[in-house]
């Protein structure tokens, strides 16, 4: 256990990383909680709206627009407040280190992180 706070603290590239992880994973079998309702659902039953302007996908239980998508010549923007989380199914563990880039498959274990240590 660190024996200051600041033995927590990591450069910006290491978050960088660990967010690279939550992209990776196939997003169709990602599972996604619904902020109105408290519904978790996967993300390929949502129902998608799509247009000119971008996409929006409402929770398929109460209607609540969980997440907006748009593509603009200034990027690709992900806006998600109408959901609370979402959760991707293993096989894969995220390493709690100053290396975040490093993955296993074993069975969590001293040095991996929780979804509550990560929060």
């Amino acid at each position: 256990m660190p024996n200051n706070v600041s033995d927590l603290l990591l450069g910006g590239d290491a978050g960088a990383r660990l967010v690279q992880h939550v992209f990776v994973p196939d997003v169709t079998l990602a599972r996604i909680r619904c902020e109105a309702c408290d519904v978790e659902t996967g993300i390929g039953a949502l129902t998608v709206y799509a247009g000119a302007m971008g996409a929006v996908l409402k929770c398929s239980d109460c209607d609540n627009v969980l997440m907006r998508v748009v593509d603009t010549p200034h990027g690709l923007w992900l806006e998600m407040s109408g959901a609370r989380n979402v959760r991707f199914e293993r096989p894969y563990r995220i390493r709690q280190s100053a290396n975040l880039s490093e993955t296993s498959d074993s069975a969590a274990g001293p040095g991996y992180a929780t979804p509550r240590a990560m929060l």
